[in-house]
């Protein structure tokens, strides 16, 4: 707890103020402002990276920008995750289903719906596992949205074919039975069944739409604000994060992760998050006496060997009176 006097973020002032006022919102006036503080504190902000060019053979600093969630650039970097999923998609076509989860909002706080929705999604993940038939395919991957109100819900991609209307019923009943208090049979697990693989063509917007409500900070409303704050002040500090091999009853073990942590916006199953991950190509370049990577190339460029083999002259005949 910070116990010295820090002054309101001009940016942000009417949106604080327009939660203080709210007769809905008001309780959140105090994590919502040290949000704004932490967005202001790290805006165009940039860390120093202190290291040495092979080239030149000198010393040298380079300037990163700080980038955390709530950046444009970490949105970028989202976009491109996205992509590489689009493309994963359109060459591994399969059936689809849009699924939405939700709790009700009655005699809960917003981080305590995030809590039991992270909570409940992490057991249905641990049963949708044991819905996979021999040789058939379930990943997922799932955004978390807030209502008006600020309440989250969350929306979820399956990617299977291996589900069957049965297996979907089951769902239901298991998320508004066993898994969620505070859900419903009719409206806590709905199901989009697909049409055609066409319908999700352009499942790299279906995602982002769901995210980018949640960044536009110049059209932002108090509710989102406020979810956003929620988030943001989101760690579980009980325990750690870990996986714990659990029995079954049927004989073997399942990973089941105890919680702890940040709150993360999205995420996918394991192989989904495999095929999202930009994975680089790097090149042997020791036999032309370079340390040097690029991604995506054959060969090393004509310049890069001439630059190195200058820089490699260029320092032996500073260093020449001196050994």
């Amino acid at each position: 707890m910070r116990n010295f006097e820090v002054a309101i973020p001009p940016e942000y002032e009417n949106i604080l103020r327009r939660i203080r006022r709210s007769k809905k919102l008001s309780s959140y006036t105090k994590v919502s402002f040290w949000f704004a503080v932490y967005l202001s504190e790290t805006k165009n902000k940039y860390l120093n990276l202190y290291g040495f060019d092979t080239f030149t053979c000198r010393s040298v600093i380079a300037q990163v920008p700080y980038i955390h969630r709530f950046t444009d650039l970490y949105v970028s970097s989202i976009y491109a995750k996205f992509s590489r999923l689009q493309d994963w998609y359109k060459a591994n076509p399969m059936p689809v289903y849009m699924m939405t989860l939700t709790l009700s909002h009655r005699d809960v706080t917003i981080p305590e719906a995030l809590r039991i929705l992270r909570e409940g999604w992490r057991a249905l993940t641990a049963n949708l596992r044991a819905f996979r038939r021999d040789d058939g395919t379930l990943e997922y991957i799932y955004v978390y949205e807030p209502h008006k109100s600020g309440y989250p819900h969350m929306h979820v991609i399956l990617f299977s074919d291996c589900l069957s209307d049965r297996d979907f019923e089951r769902l239901r009943k298991l998320w508004a039975d066993k898994l969620v208090e505070q859900a419903s049979y009719e409206h806590g697990l709905n199901i989009v069944k697909p049409r055609s693989y066409n319908d999700v063509e352009y499942l790299r917007a279906y995602l982002l739409k769901y995210i980018q409500k949640s960044f536009d900070f110049e059209n932002i409303t108090p509710s989102t604000f406020v979810y956003l704050a929620c988030l943001w002040d989101f760690y579980d500090r009980s325990k750690w994060s870990q996986k714990l091999c659990v029995p079954k009853k049927n004989g073997g073990y399942r990973a089941v992760s105890t919680g702890g942590g940040a709150f993360r916006f999205w995420g996918a199953s394991r192989a989904l998050t495999a095929v999202m991950k930009y994975d680089p190509k790097e090149i042997d370049a020791t036999r032309n006496f370079v340390n040097y990577q690029r991604f995506g190339e054959e060969e090393i460029p004509e310049v890069v060997v001439r630059l190195a083999h200058k820089s490699l002259t260029s320092f032996l005949s500073e260093k020449e009176g001196k050994f």
